[in-house]
C-alpha cells in the first residue's frame, strides 16, 4: 500500500476515536463539567461505559444498536455522527493537505484541531445556541502561538497564507495569524454592528466574532475573508426548506456557528485555488481603483 494510503486510513482511524471525545466535550463543555474525568457515562442513568460499548461506530450500531446496555434508553444519533465527521474530516485533511498540497505534518495538526474546535462549537450552538468561550479562547491563544512554534503553517511553499511584512520567519508567521484574528473578528463584528443599526435587532453576537477570529487566527487572513462570504450561501440553503414551510418567522433564531465551520471546514482542503481566486479579484478591484 502506498504511503498516502496508509496516513489516509490512520488518519481516519484517529478520527474516529478523536470524535468519540468530542462527543464528551459537547455535552460537557456548556455544563461546566469536567471533560478528564469521570469516565464515559450514559447521559440518562449516569451507568459507566464499558471500553467495548465505547468503540466508535461499532458500538452504536452493531452492539449496542442505539441503547444504552444498562438502561435501555436511546443514545443519540449525534454520537456515531460526530465520530464519522471527524473521521472523515481527518481523512480529507491528510489527503488534500498531506498528500495533494505536500503540507507537512504540523500544518495538518493545526488544521485538524482547529476543525475538531469547530465541530464541537457547531453542535452547541445547534443544541444551546450559544458558542463556548472555553473552546474558541483556546482557538484564539492556539493559533497564534502555534504559528510562531510551527512558522511553516503560514509559510509552507504556495500556501498562499504568508504575511510579508516582517523580516523573521516565526515573526512573520505571528503576524499572519494576528492579522488573520484580527481580519476574521473584525469582518463579523462589523457585519453585527451594520446588522444592528439597520435592522434594530442582533444579526450576529460575539459568539461567532471569537469564531471567526479563532479560525483567521490558524488560516491567515485571506482564508478567513473567503470563509466569512461563503458562510451565508450555506446558510442560505439550510433556510430554503425553513422559508418554503414557512417556519423561519420573524424572531426566529438560527445558529450561525455551524455555517461559518462549514465554510471553513470546505475552505480549507481547496485553500489554494481559493486564495488565487481572491488575489485575482484584489488585483482586479487595485486596478479599477487606481
Amino acid at each position: 500500500m502506498e504511503i498516502c494510503t496508509v496516513g489516509f486510513i490512520l488518519a481516519v482511524v484517529l478520527g474516529l476515536i478523536v470524535g468519540s471525545f468530542l462527543n464528551v466535550c459537547i455535552f460537557r463543555i456548556p455544563r461546566s463539567e469536567s471533560i478528564i474525568s469521570p469516565g464515559s457515562h450514559c447521559p440518562l442513568c449516569g451507568k459507566p461505559v464499558r471500553w467495548y460499548d465505547n468503540i466508535p461506530l461499532v458500538s452504536y450500531f452493531l452492539l449496542l444498536k442505539g441503547t444504552c446496555r444498562s438502561c435501555g434508553g436511546d443514545i443519540s444519533l449525534r454520537y456515531p455522527l460526530i465520530e464519522a465527521l471527524t473521521g472523515l474530516m481527518f481523512g480529507v485533511f491528510f489527503y488534500s493537505l498531506v498528500c495533494q498540497a505536500g503540507e507537512p505534518l504540523s500544518v495538518y495538526i493545526a488544521y485538524s484541531i482547529l476543525g475538531c474546535a469547530l465541530l464541537v462549537s457547531s453542535f452547541v450552538d445547534v443544541e444551546l445556541y450559544i458558542i463556548p468561550n472555553e473552546v474558541t479562547y483556546f482557538g484564539m491563544v492556539f493559533g497564534p502561538i502555534f504559528s510562531l512554534l510551527f512558522p511553516a503553517l503560514h509559510h509552507s511553499p504556495g500556501s498562499y497564507r504568508r504575511f510579508g511584512v516582517l523580516e523573521g520567519e516565526r515573526l512573520d508567521a505571528l503576524a499572519s495569524s494576528l492579522c488573520g484574528m484580527l481580519v476574521g473578528g473584525g469582518l463579523v463584528l462589523a457585519f453585527a454592528v451594520l446588522g444592528r443599526i439597520a435592522f434594530r435587532q442582533e444579526a450576529m453576537g460575539m459568539g461567532d466574532v471569537k469564531l471567526l477570529a479563532m479560525v483567521g487566527g490558524i488560516t491567515g487572513w485571506k482564508l478567513s475573508v473567503i470563509v466569512f462570504f461563503l458562510a451565508p450561501f450555506f446558510a442560505l440553503l439550510a433556510s430554503i426548506p425553513l422559508l418554503l414551510k414557512g417556519g423561519l418567522g420573524k424572531g426566529h433564531k438560527i445558529p450561525y456557528a455551524p455555517f461559518l465551520s462549514l465554510a471553513a471546514l470546505v475552505s480549507i482542503p481547496l485553500q489554494s485555488p481559493l486564495i488565487q481566486f481572491l488575489d485575482s479579484r484584489i488585483y482586479i478591484f487595485s486596478l479599477l481603483w487606481s
